[in-house]
């Protein structure tokens, strides 16, 4: 008995622009980074022009994983004085790229201090107000209270209070709320953990 093999028949997509997908799948895609982009030429393959401007596209090559047994070969060549040409090759210096200024900028970015944009959600510092104003800082009376839901305990109240704190944006907002200067905001902390 002969095994029939099923096929999708055969349909011609009208509704697809196939040139348009052709070109799409063949581009390499727009780049974003502001000074690749300017130092970007188009004449070149992607990967002169990455080489020229000091990055890399393959991490694993640019910084390859220690090969002990090469290491091993190294150090059997050196103790028997066998002189090759591949180890003359290693010794050289690395060329400098050229754009190599544009790996730099992009390292300087990188390196430069942002704002956090972090924001607990309004659900959250809702809960979180309603504690504050009943117990002020004192999270062992919060975990005892109705409406902890979630059953947080004293050491996860104090954490999330901590982190609500830490966002002036919001927090300033609740002391301004409650006409308290942020100076004079000095409530004590009760947290025993041996209950």
């Amino acid at each position: 008995m002969k095994i029939r093999k099923v096929r999708r028949s055969k349909k011609f997509q009208y509704n697809k622009n196939r040139k348009r997908v052709f070109k799409k799948r063949q581009s390499l895609g727009k780049i974003k980074e502001t000074d690749v982009k300017q130092y970007w030429d188009d004449k070149k393959a992607a990967t002169t022009n990455i080489k020229d401007m000091g990055l890399a596209i393959d991490p694993n090559r640019s910084v390859p994983i220690p090969n002990f047994k090469q290491e091993r070969l190294k150090i059997v060549k050196m103790v028997n004085d066998y002189d090759d040409e591949e180890d003359n090759e290693e010794n050289r210096k690395p060329r400098k790229p050229r754009k190599a200024f544009v790996a730099e900028k992009l390292e300087e970015e990188a390196k430069a201090p942002r704002v956090s944009q972090f924001r607990l959600p309004k659900g959250h510092i809702k809960e979180l107000i309603y504690f504050l104003d009943k117990y002020k800082l004192d999270y062992n009376a919060m975990v005892r209270d109705r409406r902890n839901f979630y059953q947080l305990t004293a050491k996860q109240f104090r954490s999330r209070i901590k982190k609500f704190m830490s966002i002036p944006e919001q927090f300033n907002e609740f002391l301004a709320e409650r006409n308290i200067q942020p100076e004079e905001f000095d409530w004590e902390e009760t947290l025993n953990l041996e209950q």
